[in-house]
């Protein structure tokens, strides 16, 4: 599949990297946790969780968003943005891949962009 990586998601240690953080363990998983089901309550939520951590985009999505969580807690309420835009992005973008993806696997006939 395009765009399949072998992945088991993002994880608490990836982004206290990511981050640059020590700590915070129960608190970056809820974050991950939130977010995951974000992506996948924004895309379908009648594709597994597991195909989606299969996506690099996805899991970058994840990030992105645990990022904005993660360092804008008790100010969110004050800005103007609800998402990131480069998150808003990254949903557009693994929206298509991952439908594309599951209608392959599914036997459907995929339509060809002109």
């Amino acid at each position: 599949m395009a765009g399949e990586v072998k992945s088991d998601g993002v994880t608490v240690e990836n982004m206290q990297q990511y981050l640059n953080v020590d700590g915070d363990d129960t608190i970056l998983q809820d974050l991950i946790n939130m977010a995951e089901k974000d992506v996948q309550g924004a895309i379908a939520s009648d594709i597994d969780l597991e195909k989606y951590r299969k996506y690099d985009l996805f899991n970058q999505a994840v990030r992105v968003m645990v990022d904005f969580t993660y360092f804008g807690r008790g100010e969110l309420a004050k800005t103007g943005l609800a998402y990131p835009p480069s998150y808003l992005y990254m949903i557009n973008g693994i929206r298509w891949k991952i439908r594309r993806d599951e209608r392959e696997n599914s036997g459907e006939q995929v339509q060809q962009d002109s």
